[in-house]
């Protein structure tokens, strides 16, 4: 008897312009809990979509690019999902938890025009609410250069 591979799911993609980017630090010393937080953050205009995101193409979207991490003496642990995403009618936004190295440098890449584009890669939406597949910044002409129709070996919805 053989059986059928099932059939993965698309993955749905936006790409979106960056027209502004402002780092931020948090920094909680207590006695029950001591962490340190840094986020970027990202105002951005979608300009290129998958045709099931088409609705979304030329709003602005907030991502949150973020790194946490606690302080020594404290024994749990965070536990954040990686990519988180939110395309809704009057509500555009992301959160990406990343290592904290990389947080610190984009700002200035950013300022310099090395990076001007995101891509995001989710999972199919289900009301408004998506998991982020990956992230990748870069210039839209590498990214175009790059394209590929397969994403971790997932169809790619044109």
């Amino acid at each position: 008897m053989k059986y059928r591979k099932a059939t993965p799911k698309p993955v749905y993609s936006l790409r979106a312009e960056i027209q502004a980017a402002w780092p931020t630090y948090y920094v909680v010393d207590e006695p029950e809990r001591r962490l340190e937080e840094t986020f970027v953050r990202l105002r951005c205009v979608i300009v290129e979509t998958s045709a099931m995101l088409e609705q979304h193409r030329g709003e602005e979207i907030e991502i949150r690019l973020a790194c946490e991490r606690f302080l020594p003496d404290v024994s749990q642990s965070a536990q954040r999902a990686q990519l988180s995403l939110i395309l809704r009618k009057n509500l555009r936004s992301m959160v990406a938890y990343l290592p904290p190295d990389a947080i610190w440098a984009l700002p200035g890449i950013i300022a310099s025009k090395a990076i001007t584009h995101v891509q995001v890669d989710c999972d199919e939406l289900y009301r408004g609410v998506a998991t982020g597949v990956s992230i990748y910044l870069s210039t839209l002409a590498e990214m175009h250069s790059l394209e590929a129709r397969f994403v971790e070996g997932r169809r790619r919805d044109a």
